[in-house]
């Protein structure tokens, strides 16, 4: 299964486990094979499993580790021979050490970087570096070596080397067994360079006649060149493990160095020595590699826009006020590449209204060292108008900007296509807009039709119950309509149903809404009144129907209404509030129409 890597591996209490394990292997062969007088080993390799492991597992992963790893640090201290104290301020020092630096790297996060980034690499040695110091400081203390200095610098260096040496290693192992992380391109290479390096290992420290130091260091250079970070990483950690060794058993090439101390010393100084050389110098390659692969790709695309028709490109140097195009750019801008002269983008062919837009966008552009995209109206030797689109950047030397440079491509027929197609856009909003006024207008009185009516009553009465404000309705019926269209006609009944939808619009007030239920019945929806206020609109609109200049129509000398008014109630919905203003508008044909009742 393929594990997924993003700040952590995805792996949580086996691998706990078996760092652990590791942790309590590698102290035991560490105190076996590499003790001094002191108890103090050349490289505590155990530190570096242990950072290594809370970087990548996960919460409850690093939780069984940390309880694990203390009980196995306390009992292989006493199994060498520390006193139960002892072994107590050690376990201590060791499992500070790892919290520390796995903080300081993880950013406050805990989170597991690359090595091939700067960033990551400096907050892990900083890390790395604060762990140690707390560490010694702690074992010193704690254990009466207070004054001994041996013994803290001893402390601090085997941990500072477990941490910066064995951590990377096991990240990038992890990476690389994940598919994170490649090797190399080419096995047969990364081989041959693999071997060569074990050569040189073997060589060095697997003899003590000859001080071949320097064989490892070329040979890091090359794993470094070849492999990136993680060649750089394995030969570090070779170098250590091999360099180990050969001094625990008497076969290293500083043997004659004499004193085993001074001989440790002077080995903890190499390694560090490497680990600063070698690191920093494969991190700035891969950035170097990667600012290489993003060249080459800005100049595929830069090569693939020029194959398209009316593309070209241009570059303008800020030192000299000259500009250099293609032929591309000439014949956009309707020029002779082999008789007129380029120009700077931002004078002379720019139409005068966008000149000072394109100077804008192309001075925020240098001061801020970011990319930009330029679209201006060009005019050309012809007369005619063109629209431009130029997608640039900032040329920058040593951190400074030298030049603007882009790719510049003649976009009027897309111009074009887009106008046409919002105009399309435009002429199909407003037939929907038509469609839905058709749908929602009664086609006689030009009013609000029953379906609009129902549709914003059911709105208004949700508003009403949210908000507890007051909400009523007035239902309007003409009196003796029947009589109108039977005595005058239909074309004169339909002009007095127009009297009053006009009528009822100009009675109401902005927010209300007033249509046509349907025959001689009409509706008026009034949002925050009360039946009082409803009932006192309904007058005014009675009382204007009634003083109407009907005879005009040559129709009836006088047109009355009845109103029904309903005040909403919480909790009730629109049929019952319908019900009820229809209950109410009977009560007024009943008493004699021409007159307003409010429901009860």
């Amino acid at each position: 299964m393929k594990l997924m890597i993003e700040n952590r591996l995805a792996i949580g209490w086996p691998a706990a486990l078996l760092f652990a394990f590791a942790y309590a292997v590698l102290a035991a062969v560490s105190l076996t094979y590499t003790q001094t007088n002191d108890g103090i080993a050349i490289i505590w390799p155990s530190s570096g499993v242990f950072v290594a492991g809370l970087l990548l597992l996960r919460s409850r992963a690093r939780a069984l580790l940390i309880a694990l790893v203390a009980p196995a640090s306390i009992g292989i201290n006493l199994a060498f021979g520390a006193s139960l104290g002892v072994a107590l301020a050690f376990t201590i020092a060791n499992l500070l050490e790892g919290l520390i630096a796995s903080r300081i790297a993880g950013d406050g996060r805990r989170g597991c970087g690359r090595f091939d980034q700067p960033q990551w690499v400096l907050r892990f040695s900083v890390g790395a570096l604060a762990a140690a110091v707390v560490s010694a400081t702690i074992a010193t203390v704690t254990t009466g070596h207070a004054a001994d200095r041996a013994f803290a610098l001893s402390w601090f260096a085997t941990v500072l080397l477990g941490i910066l040496i064995v951590a990377p290693a096991i990240v990038t192992a992890t990476r690389i067994v994940a598919g994170e992380e490649p090797i190399a391109e080419g096995r047969r290479q990364a081989l041959a360079v693999l071997a060569f390096c074990a050569a040189t290992i073997g060589l060095t420290f697997f003899q003590s006649d000859y001080p071949l130091l320097f064989l490892p260091l070329a040979a890091t250079v090359l794993a470094t060149y070849v492999l990136g970070v993680t060649g750089a990483l394995a030969m570090v950690f070779a170098i250590a493990a091999a360099g180990s060794f050969a001094v625990s058993v008497g076969t290293s090439p500083i043997a004659f160095v004499g004193d085993p101390v001074a001989e440790i010393y002077f080995f903890q100084f190499y390694l560090l020595t490497m680990f600063a050389s070698a690191l920093p110098l494969a991190t700035l390659l891969a950035k170097s590699r990667a600012q290489m692969k993003e060249i080459a790709f800005r100049k595929a695309q830069h090569e693939a826009a020029q194959s398209f028709a009316h593309v070209g490109h241009w570059r303008y140097c800020l030192t000299t006020r000259t500009s250099e195009w293609s032929d591309g750019m000439f014949h956009i801008y309707g020029l002779d590449p082999d008789r007129d002269q380029a120009m700077n983008l931002e004078h002379g062919s720019i139409i005068p209204e966008d000149n000072e837009k394109v100077r804008a966008v192309l001075a925020k552009a240098v001061v801020e060292q970011k990319s930009f995209i330029l679209k201006a109206r060009i005019k050309r030797s012809d007369g005619s108008i063109r629209h431009v689109e130029s997608l640039g950047d900032i040329e920058l030397e040593d951190g400074r900007p030298v030049a603007i440079f882009g790719v510049l491509k003649d976009v009027t027929e897309h111009v074009r296509a887009a106008k046409e197609l919002e105009r399309q856009k435009g002429r199909a909003e407003k037939l929907a807009r038509d469609a839905v006024l058709l749908a929602e207008t009664d086609q006689l009185t030009h009013v609000a039709n029953r379906r609009k009516l129902l549709a914003r009553l059911a709105e208004e009465i949700a508003r009403a119950d949210r908000a507890g404000r007051d909400l009523s309705v007035m239902m309007i019926d003409v009196d003796h309509f029947k009589s109108v269209n039977d005595i005058h006609g239909h074309a004169v009944g339909d002009q007095v149903l127009c009297e009053i939808a006009a009528l009822g619009e100009r009675s109401l007030r902005k927010g209300d809404l007033f249509g046509r239920l349907g025959g001689e019945e009409f509706l008026a929806i009034l949002p925050d009144t009360s039946a009082e206020g409803a009932a006192m609109i309904g007058e005014r609109l009675r009382v204007a129907c009634h003083k109407l200049d009907w005879e005009s129509l040559e129709g009836p000398q006088s047109v009355s209404i009845s109103l029904g008014v309903a005040e909403h109630h919480r909790g009730a919905d629109e049929i019952f509030l319908l019900q009820a203003a229809d209950t109410a508008l009977y009560q007024s044909k009943n008493r004699g129409r021409n007159r307003l009742t409010i429901a009860a």
